[in-house]
């Protein structure tokens, strides 16, 4: 089965953006594009948030009960979101048609398809592009279990979950991610990792690296991950 992350793969989306905008709303100083990819990218709405607040100093002289501490990461979060989805409407998105393409050629040799973002806004986007034969994006997976964790790894359990429940036979996971948090969660649970135009990704665990999903193939990928998969060819 491939599992598989959402944005930064199959859509380029605005989360890196809106977090920037609702950290300068905020006050909040050193939201980078190297401090999103190392600590927010991949990650549920209020785990990043909180981990911005936290670590960029939002907290530091506030006294604050942890009840009340809370109450400001779900503002905080919030905004964020409604940013996000201001940017779609004004159409700050781009379609990865070559990764859209890879993911039919994966169905077509019969191996499963999970979509398992971090993030609860995947069909904000999904529902507005149409893939030919398919019809909306979402209807392209066989399962999705976006938004569905607290985390990363419980998102990734949750896919499992799904497919063992159809009692489909799980040949070889293999998870395609483009951040660091989602590659160390989907390590953390055994399965194998495809990483996308980051070589970087290697030191965080990542099995495989590739920039281009139009110059490979689903099982030129699994044969590189020692993976054995009975396709329908």
């Amino acid at each position: 089965m491939f599992i598989w992350d959402f944005d930064g793969i199959i859509v380029f989306t605005p989360h890196e953006l809106a977090w920037k905008i609702a950290s300068e709303a905020y006050g909040i100083r050193g939201f980078t594009s190297e401090f999103y990819r190392k600590y927010v990218s991949g990650r549920p709405r209020i785990e990043g948030g909180k981990i911005i607040l936290e670590k960029l100093g939002y907290f530091n002289g506030k006294k604050l009960s942890d009840k009340e501490r809370e109450e400001e990461i779900k503002k905080f979060t919030n905004f964020k979101n409604r940013v996000f989805r201001e940017l779609v409407e004004k159409g700050f998105f781009k379609v990865n048609w070559a990764a859209i393409s890879f993911i039919i050629k994966a169905k077509e040799h019969g191996i499963f398809q999970v979509l398992a973002s971090a993030s609860r806004n995947v069909r904000i986007i999904a529902d507005r592009v149409v893939v030919k034969g398919y019809g909306k994006l979402t209807e392209l997976f066989d399962a999705d279990v976006s938004g569905s964790g607290r985390t990363k790894d419980e998102v990734f359990r949750r896919a499992v979950d799904v497919v063992r429940r159809k009692r489909m036979k799980i040949q070889c996971i293999v998870v395609f991610e483009d951040s660091p948090s989602g590659i160390i969660a989907a390590k953390k649970l055994g399965f194998k990792t495809v990483g996308y135009r980051d070589q970087a990704l290697r030191k965080y665990g990542a099995d495989y690296v590739i920039y281009d999903f139009s110059k490979t193939t689903p099982l030129h990928i699994l044969k590189e991950l020692g993976c054995y998969f009975e396709a329908n060819i």
